[in-house]
Protein backbone atom coordinates (compact mmCIF):
# COMPACT_ATOMS: atom_id res chain seq x y z
CA UNK A 1 0.00 0.00 0.00
CA UNK A 2 1.53 3.05 -0.82
CA UNK A 3 1.95 6.06 1.24
CA UNK A 4 2.85 9.46 1.62
CA UNK A 5 6.95 9.20 1.21
CA UNK A 6 5.45 6.71 -2.11
CA UNK A 7 7.14 3.85 0.04
CA UNK A 8 5.40 0.79 1.55
CA UNK A 9 4.62 0.68 5.24
CA UNK A 10 7.45 -1.77 5.53
CA UNK A 11 9.84 0.76 4.56
CA UNK A 12 8.38 4.25 6.14
CA UNK A 13 7.40 2.62 9.42
CA UNK A 14 10.83 1.64 10.69
CA UNK A 15 11.33 6.02 10.00
CA UNK A 16 8.12 6.63 11.82
CA UNK A 17 9.05 4.79 14.99
CA UNK A 18 12.20 6.04 15.09
CA UNK A 19 11.18 9.48 14.83
CA UNK A 20 8.47 9.26 17.61
CA UNK A 21 11.35 7.90 19.67
CA UNK A 22 13.25 11.07 19.65
CA UNK A 23 9.77 12.95 20.30
CA UNK A 24 9.41 10.86 23.30
CA UNK A 25 12.75 11.37 24.49
CA UNK A 26 12.94 15.41 24.55
CA UNK A 27 9.82 15.21 26.35
CA UNK A 28 11.29 13.00 29.06
CA UNK A 29 14.07 15.50 29.49
CA UNK A 30 11.52 18.41 29.40
CA UNK A 31 9.67 16.53 31.86
CA UNK A 32 12.36 16.06 33.88
CA UNK A 33 13.62 19.78 34.47
CA UNK A 34 9.59 20.65 35.26
CA UNK A 35 9.19 17.95 37.47
CA UNK A 36 12.71 17.62 39.59
CA UNK A 37 11.66 15.28 42.16
CA UNK A 38 11.11 12.92 38.90
CA UNK A 39 14.07 13.38 37.26
CA UNK A 40 15.66 10.24 37.89
CA UNK A 41 13.31 8.11 36.32
CA UNK A 42 12.16 10.27 33.41
CA UNK A 43 16.05 10.62 32.48
CA UNK A 44 16.43 6.49 33.10
CA UNK A 45 13.43 6.54 30.51
CA UNK A 46 15.34 9.11 28.44
CA UNK A 47 17.97 6.88 28.56
CA UNK A 48 16.08 3.86 27.63
CA UNK A 49 14.41 5.41 24.60
CA UNK A 50 18.44 6.39 23.17
CA UNK A 51 19.22 3.25 23.73
CA UNK A 52 15.98 2.15 21.73
CA UNK A 53 16.63 4.43 18.57
CA UNK A 54 20.63 3.36 18.45
CA UNK A 55 19.33 -0.28 18.25
CA UNK A 56 16.94 0.46 15.47
CA UNK A 57 18.75 2.44 13.67
CA UNK A 58 21.62 -0.32 13.50
CA UNK A 59 19.32 -2.76 12.82
CA UNK A 60 20.54 -4.42 8.99
CA UNK A 61 16.70 -5.80 8.06
CA UNK A 62 15.61 -1.92 8.55
CA UNK A 63 16.03 0.33 5.77
CA UNK A 64 16.71 2.94 7.30
CA UNK A 65 18.88 6.05 6.42
CA UNK A 66 21.58 5.61 8.78
CA UNK A 67 23.38 8.74 8.45
CA UNK A 68 20.14 11.29 8.32
CA UNK A 69 19.53 10.15 11.82
CA UNK A 70 22.87 10.57 13.53
CA UNK A 71 22.59 14.88 14.14
CA UNK A 72 19.55 13.74 16.17
CA UNK A 73 21.22 10.90 18.01
CA UNK A 74 23.75 13.04 18.58
CA UNK A 75 21.43 16.10 19.82
CA UNK A 76 19.86 13.74 22.38
CA UNK A 77 22.43 12.48 24.16
CA UNK A 78 23.80 15.96 24.32
CA UNK A 79 20.54 16.59 26.17
CA UNK A 80 20.30 13.59 28.54
CA UNK A 81 24.44 14.24 29.23
CA UNK A 82 23.64 18.14 29.74
CA UNK A 83 20.22 17.05 31.75
CA UNK A 84 22.20 14.67 34.08
CA UNK A 85 24.25 17.51 35.62
CA UNK A 86 21.50 19.91 35.93
CA UNK A 87 19.86 16.56 38.09
CA UNK A 88 23.05 15.28 39.87
CA UNK A 89 20.87 12.87 41.60
CA UNK A 90 19.54 11.28 38.57
CA UNK A 91 22.29 8.58 37.20
CA UNK A 92 19.82 7.49 34.00
CA UNK A 93 22.01 4.62 34.27
CA UNK A 94 20.15 3.62 37.24
CA UNK A 95 16.99 3.00 36.06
Amino acid sequence: MPCRYGLTAHDWMPVELVEANFEIGFSLIDLADIHPSEAPRLLGDAEAVYDDILARVRRPEESLETSSFQPLVRELRRAIDLALLWHPGADANAS
